[in-house]
């Protein structure tokens, strides 16, 4: 399906895209609707706005239902409302889980989406991949930092119609805190992805950026919410997603030069390819 429209707030989760700006959920592979009653809507905006956190049963039916006394069967209604519409049986909880005595819990990894932008096909493409920021202070999430960059590295290089500057060269930059136009001029790149790493208990927040280096500006900005996952999981998913987002920036007519492996995964639900977002 297409990308999220300009201007809207979209979250992608599971096989399911959510427009927050046109109220509307789709399904991604078919890009069938899936309809639900407003307050379900809401509720589901809610849950993946607070990925990975318990809320309890008294913020979500202030949430829903501000200034209303309400009981909470109406609450329980709703879940299973959603739970129904996202195609969950009960007790798999593959997108909510009910914790005893405390609340709901959204455990899905939740894709924050920006509109992606066209890059016209006469500009140079030459792209650079910076080591990402660290802000947790943690010695393993370096390595996680770290194995993002060149992970989302790999991944371009494998595309057709765009230069990658080599790691050795990109990364060697890490510390000088030099502006992005500085960066591009010394790596001889027009366009820069840099992002970070933040952490918060057992849930990640990870943010991915392609900076234009001729001026400095944002082309395009990914966020992701997940929970401590392996390190080979969490890196396969931010680089797919930032791979698909360049390359549609690119162009539709840019070519993996690994389409056949990865549609094999795709198709098998081998290896991490078999993320419902992530399209080759």
């Amino acid at each position: 399906m297409d990308d999220c429209p300009e201007g809207h707030r979209c979250y992608e989760f599971g096989g399911f895209r959510l427009d927050a700006s046109r109220r509307v959920i789709h399904a991604c592979a078919s890009g069938r609707r899936v309809v639900v009653p407003p307050k379900v809507f809401d509720a589901a905006l809610y849950f993946v706005q607070h990925p990975g956190q318990v809320l309890s049963k008294a913020e979500l039916l202030a949430e829903l239902w501000p200034g209303l006394v309400v009981e909470e069967n109406g609450l329980t209604q709703v879940i299973s409302v959603l739970r129904s519409a996202l195609g969950e049986a009960r007790g798999e909880n593959r997108y909510l889980v009910t914790v005893p005595r405390r609340g709901y819990c959204f455990v899905a990894t939740v894709l924050q989406v920006a509109k992606v932008t066209e890059i016209p096909a006469t500009h140079d493409r030459t792209v650079a991949v910076l080591l990402f920021d660290n802000w947790s202070g943690l010695a393993t999430d370096e390595m996680l930092a770290a194995g993002i960059a060149e992970s989302i590295l790999h991944r371009l290089a494998g595309i057709a119609g765009i230069k990658v500057v080599a790691q050795t060269s990109s990364f060697a930059l890490r510390g000088l805190h030099l502006d992005a136009r500085e960066v591009g001029r010394r790596l001889d790149a027009r366009y820069l992805v840099e992002g970070s790493l933040q952490r918060a208990g057992a849930r990640l927040r990870i943010t991915a950026q392609l900076i234009d280096a001729n001026d400095g500006t944002h082309v395009w900005s990914l966020m992701f919410n997940v929970k401590k996952d392996d390190a080979f999981t969490v890196e396969d998913r931010v680089s797919q997603r930032v791979a698909r987002a360049l390359r549609h920036s690119l162009g539709r007519g840019a070519l993996s030069a690994n389409a056949g492996r990865d549609r094999h995964e795709h198709e098998t639900g081998t290896g991490s390819a078999s993320e419902p977002w992530y399209e080759l």
